[in-house]
């Protein structure tokens, strides 16, 4: 079922680099990741790691499935039928942390979504989804809400290295001031 809104090619186009720029973000955080303690859980959130694989998994299992269900089925797609993904989310096990293995398959995951995206047509893109308030709003909608989503949560990645990143360089100044105090 279509909404009565329209999508433009202009809409479309940056909604196709928004989705790309995860995949972008998981390539740079490549460099970065392995100098911070990435399992290390601070007291109100996940770890680093969980954070990611929380990324993959609603991109593979919320996110994905209901853009395909839309165009497997020609009617609105209730979201309510899909457990949200931060409900379904176990948390790994820190023994088991690969950090480069869980940006590897954000990465591939990602690529193999904007694939689907990409043959979507621009007319499809206003077809109905329910949102868990019980409007419709257009599968546009529905994917800019997956970006901001992933988006807060790359925020939360990125706060936490920084957190990291800035407590490493204090330890560091500390360290070399406590040396400088010390007699010889």
């Amino acid at each position: 079922m279509m909404t009565d809104q329209e999508v433009t090619q202009e809409q479309f186009a940056r909604l196709i680099d928004d989705i790309a720029y995860l995949q972008d973000e998981a390539e740079a955080l490549k460099y970065v990741i392995e100098q911070v303690p990435y399992t290390e859980q601070p007291p109100d959130g996940l770890s680093i790691y969980a954070l990611l694989k929380l990324l993959d998994h609603a991109q593979v299992n919320f996110f994905r499935p209901i853009v395909e269900k839309v165009f497997s089925d020609n009617r609105v797609v209730n979201i309510s039928d899909f457990e949200h993904f931060e409900n379904s989310f176990q948390e790994p096990p820190e023994e088991d942390a690969d950090v480069e293995k869980a940006l590897n398959k954000i990465i591939k995951h990602r690529a193999a979504l904007l694939n689907v995206f990409t043959k979507i047509p621009l007319i499809d893109w206003e077809r109905g989804v329910k949102n868990s308030e019980g409007d419709i709003i257009t599968l546009y909608e529905f994917s800019v809400e997956m970006v901001k989503a992933e988006r807060a949560i790359l925020k939360a990645i990125a706060d936490l290295v920084m957190v990291y990143q800035n407590d490493r360089m204090t330890r560091r100044e500390v360290d070399a001031r406590s040396r400088k105090r010390k007699p010889e």
